[in-house]
């Protein structure tokens, strides 16, 4: 087991790129990497949702996870997606990630066999991944993704007390249920919002940041609404907080993972296509997103790297 590293800010779950053949291109994903880093962001995930892990081979999740420790440095924190539906390959993907150099290993429940995946199924889970990591482990929480499995408090907080298990990404949106674990969880627990569509709220209660996939396309305006919370400047927290929701939504639950690389072709010049089966936009939901961005003022969000 490692030392927890202290977990707070924003973590864009940066995207998977993949040129015409639909290879690996690391040298976008590096380039994406340089202009976050230019614009203030200091950790990453790798292989979230956004990542399109399920897509990958074993070694395509190495290479990744490698190409985003070397070109974010030795400082940076590095929390790689290592979710899988046996405990067995679980781990097997946390080994995986601490020899790229990943630094965390974020867990999403297993729920193929969702009928049989109860409160019981899903601890025994948890603690035999935690025991066996020798990255610390935090909880990922995404309803969406994991055939309905939307974790309840109690089961975080119980799973709080391994020391092993250091934090929770919530993207289920459910802030009395974030502000009951951060209340309840053991105090060095860490909370991070799921989403920037609700990181104000999640703020308000105790969370110390987001992983945010709204990060990749506008992350002045993410470390913007943390720093602006954390100065007690709330109406223009508020206002900014307000003006994201609807392209967040668009690039997360709207139109996910194309909607994101749609949208970094807008603000960035780069983005490309998911892999197969997941379609790229159509024409028509192109210009919705370019419409989103525009309203929002986040066309030209992501300035080029220097």
């Amino acid at each position: 087991m490692s030392t927890s590293p202290t977990i707070a800010g924003i973590y864009p779950p940066v995207p998977t790129f993949f040129d015409e053949d639909e290879n690996l291109d690391l040298t976008t994903l590096r380039e994406h990497l340089k202009r976050l880093k230019a614009a203030g962001i200091a950790n990453i995930v790798a292989l979230g949702s956004n990542g399109e892990a399920v897509h990958l081979d074993p070694d395509e999740r190495r290479q990744v996870i490698a190409t985003v420790r070397e070109a974010m440095g030795a400082e940076a924190q590095v929390l790689a997606g290592v979710g899988d539906n046996s405990t067995r390959a679980t781990l097997a993907l946390c080994r995986l990630a601490a020899e790229a150099g990943a630094d965390v290993a974020l867990v999403l429940p297993p729920h193929h066999y969702r009928p049989r995946m109860d409160g019981f199924a899903l601890r025994a889970h948890y603690l035999a991944v935690a025991d066996g990591s020798a990255l610390p482990v935090m909880i990922y929480n995404m309803p969406a993704n994991a055939a309905g499995i939307d974790l309840d408090a109690e089961t975080v907080i119980a799973l709080s007390a391994h020391p092993n298990i250091i934090g929770l990404k919530d993207s289920s949106g459910n802030v009395t249920k974030m502000a009951q674990v951060v209340a309840e969880a053991r105090e060095s627990f860490v909370v991070l919002a799921g989403s920037a569509g609700f990181l104000l709220p999640a703020l308000a209660v105790g969370a110390r940041g987001a992983i945010a996939a709204l990060a990749n396309i506008a992350p002045h305006e993410c470390l913007r609404l943390v720093d602006l919370w954390q100065a007690g400047e709330l109406e223009e927290a508020r206002a900014l907080q307000a003006r994201l929701i609807p392209v967040n939504a668009a690039v997360t639950s709207g139109y996910g993972v194309a909607g994101l690389k749609a949208a970094l072709e807008f603000v960035a010049h780069y983005g490309g296509a998911p892999r197969r089966p997941l379609p790229p936009l159509n024409k028509s939901e192109r210009w919705r997103l370019r419409d989103l961005l525009a309203e929002a003022d986040l066309l030209h969000a992501l300035r080029p790297a220097q």
